[in-house]
């Protein structure tokens, strides 16, 4: 069958929450053209391009008798449906796959509604998809199909995260290493008395290989460099993963890796989070330290789902992530990390 010029006007939108029913009567009137019982009009050989075609009787497909033509030229029999995707499989309940197509809703709910595995209802989209690329190469009724979402895009556009290209503020960096490397260093210097202010404070003693401690004569006060911080309690074996924590603050990424990165737990790392904020208003009580904090990204509005491309679709499922109330998969907000020239750089999705 020559290919007929279609017009492509550029169609109205679609309704967000239902059929489109302009697509669905689209593709209808096609379908209903293919699948005619009349021989007439006979279509040209898909194989010669011959209309040289005689009747050859009726096939039966399901429940449904198709017309079979015979070319005179190249000897083929076929029917209207060669080279579309009405092939045997996919007329099952084909009229409600095809009021589905412009429905956001996966393939996995489609599948419950028509009875099939999601990755037929898969399959079925994106042969219906290409097909529609034939019909109307402008793409106008193929960017119209909305069922499955992503995964069944013939070519999806690159996904957008927030996060990508977001660096290391190296200002935070270096205030929170400096104030919290002092604040648990080992040196005998005494430093000012954290109640009153006096700086005629002494060492005291390094208990069993501890924190320094000191004492102030003027308030009779004994005490660590640690007083009054949210680091008073700290462990000594917690301080190096705490201060390789302090490069990931500023970096929007979740909880879940950086626990993976530092070696703890995401409950730890989050709690880490929070004690260097309150720690960053302490030295700046303006607040301009700790707003540089970014650390515990979660999905928002515009982050989209990593495999359907939905976005504002994720609900929490536990510490470990999010899934999609679109796709149903699972996801977490991992995202690729390079260190360039002593900055870290958020550079890709790694999810």
């Amino acid at each position: 069958m020559k290919a007929r010029s279609i017009s492509t006007r550029a169609p109205a939108a679609a309704d967000n929450a239902g059929e489109d029913k302009e697509l669905t009567a689209f593709l209808s009137a096609r379908i209903n053209a293919l699948l005619s019982p009349r021989h007439d009009p006979r279509p040209d050989c898909p194989r010669c391009g011959g209309d040289h075609i005689n009747s050859a009787g009726f096939r039966t497909r399901q429940t449904r008798r198709m017309p079979v033509f015979d070319c005179q030229t190249c000897g083929r029999q076929f029917s209207r449906t060669v080279g579309t995707p009405l092939c045997e499989k996919h007329l099952k309940k084909l009229d409600v796959f095809v009021s589905l197509l412009s429905q956001p809703v996966s393939c996995v709910e489609a599948g419950h509604r028509m009875g099939s595995l999601p990755d037929d209802i898969k399959e079925r989209v994106t042969a219906f998809r290409l097909w529609l690329r034939e019909l109307d190469p402008g793409g106008e009724w193929e960017r119209r199909v909305r069922l499955g979402g992503r995964p069944t895009e013939v070519d999806p556009a690159p996904l957008v995260f927030d996060e990508i290209g977001v660096c290391e503020d190296l200002k935070l960096t270096a205030a929170l290493m400096r104030e919290f490397d002092e604040l648990n260093s080992i040196s005998h210097r005494p430093p000012p008395c954290p109640d009153c202010g006096s700086r005629k404070t002494r060492f005291s003693e390094r208990p069993n290989g501890g924190f320094p401690r000191f004492s102030c004569p003027a308030c009779k006060l004994k005490f660590t460099r640690r007083r009054g911080t949210p680091f008073v309690n700290t462990k000594m074996g917690t301080l190096e993963r705490m201060r390789e924590c302090i490069r990931y603050l500023s970096l929007p990424l979740s909880f879940m890796q950086v626990s993976e990165i530092v070696g703890t737990s995401p409950g730890m790392i989050g709690k880490w989070r929070n004690m260097f904020a309150e720690f960053a208003d302490q030295l700046e009580p303006s607040g301009g330290l700790s707003s540089r904090i970014s650390l515990g990204v979660a999905p928002g509005a515009t982050t989209p789902c990593p495999f359907c491309g939905r976005s504002g679709s994720a609900q929490r499922t536990d510490d470990r992530g999010w899934s999609c109330v679109g796709c149903g998969r699972l996801f977490s907000m991992r995202r690729e990390l390079v260190d360039s020239d002593g900055k870290l750089r958020i550079v890709g999705n790694a999810s």
